[in-house]
């Protein structure tokens, strides 16, 4: 039985609509898999079940290194915190120090402007608006 050209065009629309099937089926899967992260622990508390979890599952930990571990985390994290106070007043120096050079590239009528500028910036990262409250903020 010869085939005749409508079967042929009917065998193509066929053979490339399966070929998009396949595509967009395989693109959907892949997209759900690649989108599934969890979501970094908001606490120190949940950092710590985590990674705790993470150390019995594929280290093998037992409850006695899991204590030991925890108690390390936290003075790690104590250590940190101290780092962290005692660094504030250099980055705070030298924060002020930006300001002012660029205080001083500015003419009198923009630094008003500046000055606004600069404290909407500060309140929305008090109150998290632009993400990280805790972000540094090198032009803050």
């Amino acid at each position: 039985m010869p085939r005749t050209r409508l079967s042929a065009i009917l065998y193509l629309i066929l053979v490339f609509a399966s070929g998009v099937l396949v595509g967009v089926a395989s693109t959907r899967l892949y997209a759900v898999k690649a989108s599934v992260p969890s979501p970094a622990p908001r606490t120190m508390a949940e950092f710590t079940r985590r990674y705790t979890e993470e150390l019995r599952h594929r280290v093998g930990v037992n409850d006695e290194q899991v204590a030991a571990v925890e108690k390390i985390l936290i003075d790690s994290k104590k250590r940190y915190d101290d780092l962290r106070r005692e660094q504030r007043p250099m980055r705070d120096r030298i924060q002020q120090e930006q300001v002012d050079a660029i205080r001083a590239v500015l003419t009198d009528a923009q630094k008003p402007a500046y000055d606004t500028w600069r404290a909407e910036r500060a309140k929305r990262s008090k109150t998290g608006a632009t993400g990280a409250s805790g972000s540094s903020g090198a032009a803050r």
